[in-house]
């Protein structure tokens, strides 16, 4: 992590706005520093002005004023050299006063000089408004400056006039100046420090959002890195070097806790050296050997700035697995640890930033809620996998009974056990029809279970679709309802083509069989295509039609358009689901339009190339 700068880790020491006029000092040095460049420069100006006047009118005392102002002139410039060597607030207070102490001084020679009362009086006041709006020195230097120059003027009348009866009036005014040039630079320290304040405020208000932009970013990111790998094998490994690089760290951990042998193991790690993670690995951390992981099963957040001076863990262990300071974040789901996440450095001491323990915070909370989610997906995926076998186990099961029940309604039609009249005959056609028709459901939910499963291979192989299209109408007729046509057309001729005839024959027949079942009136038609290597089938018929809102479910397994306990036909649900299933299977997509009352169109495509015929000689 980058460290702050020193203005920003001044303002964390002077929380809510709260720093001082000492603080103040401390940042104006720079500033002083300029403006006392910039007074002195002044002061050199005056003193040229003040030789131009001398020679105007002292032109008989020229030798002795000059020699005054070039004792002034060498006392500026020594405290211009002064000024380069200075670096604290005191020392630039102390440049600047002597430097005027000594001017003063000399002016007030001057002033005995060439007898005058005014000339040291004026510029001291005048130095003294300079210095309260142009020097950030506060209140004190300011008392101490205007008593300097209270001092110079009063000694120049004394040594001049031997009494300060003639100075009066000008004595107040200076006086009334010099007061004014301490409230003045009073207030000028106040607007500074307000201001100073406001703008320390604004930088660590600004400081502040951009911590929780970036912390925001960087629980954002973690969040994305565990939704997209949730449940893979390299999740938390991603998740460690995801925090190495947001927290700045040089190597990052994650421990899962072993509910049953009561320890913590080793499950990722991203920065560490080969044989450090090697040795990790093999460790297993229980919470009576290690005062450390007990720690942590408080759920708090634990810190070792430095192992050298940490009681909880042993300094040779933590050394020997380059631990030189390191954050400790508990993964806890429901109040529950249920592992840790470790974050350190190899050589770097000292204490984590705050930013730096909310991520790692967000961090652990966002992999426990992971964690969490991935052991509920593997529940579901094994629930799954236990109903999808039980369903095929018990359709299996349930064919044999079928089978037999069929095959002695076949032999009572045929007389094996005597000859039968009409009724009984009829009878035991409905037997031998209700058997079929749970037998189709059997197969049908066989063939649901092994498509869950996995359990379905592609067997593709050569196609005659006149002849498949001829087999489903001997088979589908019997379905056929009285005053409904079904036709079947196809372009193909005696063309073959490449696909899984099985799949495609119970495609078709689930699809027609369906469009047979819910038209009492009209026609069904079927109609195949072929196209640059893709087989088309649509399969129309002017039934019942489908509800709009029904047609995006349409293929889901157990979904019917009416799911009532009144409904007029029969069936599970399932065809149209095995339908969809089989098609993606062989590559294609099936789709379906439908108008209430006008009846639906189905229409399937799968990949089907052309058997290419090579020609025979006679």
């Amino acid at each position: 992590m980058t460290p702050p700068d020193d203005r920003i880790a001044h303002t964390a020491d002077c929380p809510e706005a709260g720093c001082t006029i000492a603080d103040l000092r401390n940042v104006t040095v720079p500033l002083m520093v300029e403006r006392a460049r910039t007074g002195f420069w002044l002061c050199a100006v005056s003193l040229a002005l003040f030789a131009v006047v001398d020679f105007l009118i002292y032109p008989q005392l020229l030798v002795s004023m000059y020699a005054v102002g070039a004792a002034q002139l060498a006392i500026l410039m020594l405290g211009f050299w002064s000024l380069r060597r200075t670096t604290t607030w005191a020392s630039v207070v102390t440049v600047t006063l002597a430097t005027m102490a000594g001017i003063f001084a000399f002016g007030v020679l001057s002033d005995v000089i060439s007898t005058n009362l005014e000339a040291t009086a004026l510029a001291s006041i005048t130095a003294c408004m300079i210095t309260a709006t142009l020097l950030p020195w506060g209140v004190w230097p300011q008392i101490a400056l205007a008593a300097m120059s209270s001092v110079v003027c009063f000694s120049a009348v004394m040594l001049i006039a031997g009494s300060v009866a003639g100075f009066g009036h000008l004595g107040a005014v200076t006086l009334v100046v010099l007061l004014g040039s301490v409230w003045l630079a009073s207030a000028s320290e106040q607007g500074r420090l307000h201001r100073h304040r406001a703008e320390e405020a604004l930088t660590a208000s600004a400081r502040r959002a951009e911590e929780e932009t970036r912390i925001a970013a960087a629980l954002a990111d973690v969040g994305r890195t565990l939704s997209t790998h949730l449940g893979q094998p390299d999740m938390l490994e991603r998740v460690n070097g995801f925090a190495v690089a947001a927290l700045g760290v040089d190597w990052s951990s994650t421990f899962i806790w072993d509910e049953r042998r009561a320890t913590t193991r080793l499950v990722a790690n991203v920065g560490s050296r080969p044989e450090v993670r090697a040795e990790l690995a093999e460790l297993e951390f229980a919470v009576g050997q290690f005062p450390l992981v007990g720690a942590l099963h408080s759920g708090q957040l634990l810190e070792i700035e430095d192992v050298a001076t940490q009681p909880v863990a042993s300094v040779e262990l933590l050394r020997r697995h380059d631990v030189a300071s390191a954050l400790y974040a508990p993964i806890a789901r429901g109040g529950t640890v249920v592992g840790i996440q470790v974050h350190g450095y190899t050589t770097r001491t000292g204490s984590f930033s705050s930013a730096q323990r909310r991520i790692a915070t967000g961090i652990a909370d966002a992999t426990a809620i992971a964690l969490e989610n991935a052991r509920l997906i593997e529940d579901l995926q094994a629930a799954s996998q236990l109903k999808t076998e039980f369903v095929a186990t018990m359709s299996h099961e349930l064919r044999t009974p079928i089978n037999i029940i069929s095959g002695y309604a076949d032999m009572l039609v045929e007389g094996a056990f005597g000859a039968i009249d009409a009724t009984q005959r009829e009878t035991v056609d409905r037997i031998r029809r209700s058997a079929d028709e749970l037998l189709e459901l059997v197969t049908a939910t066989l063939d649901v279970g092994r498509l869950e499963a996995g359990r379905v291979p592609i067997a593709r192989d050569t196609v005659a679709i006149e002849d498949l299209l001829t087999e489903l109408d001997g088979e589908l007729r019997p379905l056929v309802a009285p005053g409904v046509a079904l036709h079947w057309r196809h372009e193909l001729g005696r063309r073959e083509v490449v696909v899984d005839r099985g799949k495609l024959k119970t495609i078709l027949k689930n699809l027609v069989g369906n469009a047979l079942k819910f038209t009492n009136q009209g026609s069904v038609e079927v109609v195949a295509r072929w196209r640059t290597d893709v087989l088309a089938v649509e399969v129309r018929d002017t039934g019942v039609g489908i509800a709009a809102d029904q047609l995006p479910h349409i293929f889901e397994m157990f979904r019917q358009a009416d799911g009532s306990s009144t409904r007029r036909f029969g069936g599970v649900g399932l065809g149209l689901h095995i339908v969809r299933r089989l098609v993606e299977l062989l590559g294609g997509r099936v789709e379906v339009t439908s108008t209430p009352g006008r009846g639906s169109t189905f229409a399937m495509s799968c990949p089907a190339p052309l058997v290419a015929y090579r020609a025979t000689g006679s």
